[in-house]
């Protein structure tokens, strides 16, 4: 399943950091000083937005061999939309020790592609990665990702702009020098 493959990068890109606190309602947010870094992408295009620890946003966007980078606005409004949920999945597995706890959730219809996704806490401060992946049906073209880690720090926001193949050396500078890095 592709979709797993998905979740073993995104552990692979998830550098630990003083990560996230726990807000009113026990819901999960990011420490006042870290990043938030997410990558949206189909097999048409991919779209990478960092959120700094003073609430910049800041985006690219890569398709066709070419990107650039988004106007702010266009960053803001794609980071405060939330990837499309789909219907509930069966949960294939969690895991939960102290510091870290994982759940697995993942649907596998004939005929209809594969879908799933990972929800991990790690580290003291349990930094959260999520990760949701659908191949819709057969072939490529409707196939999407997304990934959301918050908690990062400055190193692992160079490192997730410098490793984003897609990008430009151009685009990647202009991130950087957007963001203060």
């Amino acid at each position: 399943m592709r979709w797993m493959i998905v979740a073993a990068l995104a552990l692979g890109v998830a550098a630990c950091g003083d990560a996230t606190t726990t807000g009113e309602g026990g819901q999960t947010e990011a420490a006042a000083d870290t990043y938030t870094m997410e990558i949206r992408a189909s097999e048409l295009e991919q779209s990478y937005i960092v959120i700094a620890p003073d609430g910049r946003t800041v985006g690219a966007r890569a398709s066709g061999g070419a990107s650039a980078l988004m106007a702010d606005d266009r960053a803001q409004a794609l980071a405060g939309t939330a990837p499309p949920e789909g219907e509930p999945l069966p949960e294939v597995m969690a895991l939960r020790l102290p510091g870290f706890s994982m759940s697995i959730s993942g649907d596998e219809e004939e005929g209809q592609g594969e879908s799933g996704r990972v929800n991990l806490s790690m580290g003291a401060d349990g930094q959260q990665i999520t990760v949701h992946a659908d191949e819709g049906g057969p072939g490529d073209a409707d196939d999407r990702a997304y990934v959301r880690i918050t908690g990062a720090d400055a190193e692992s926001v160079r490192e997730f702009i410098d490793e984003a193949e897609e990008l430009s050396p151009e685009v990647k500078t202009e991130m950087r020098a957007a963001l203060g890095l």
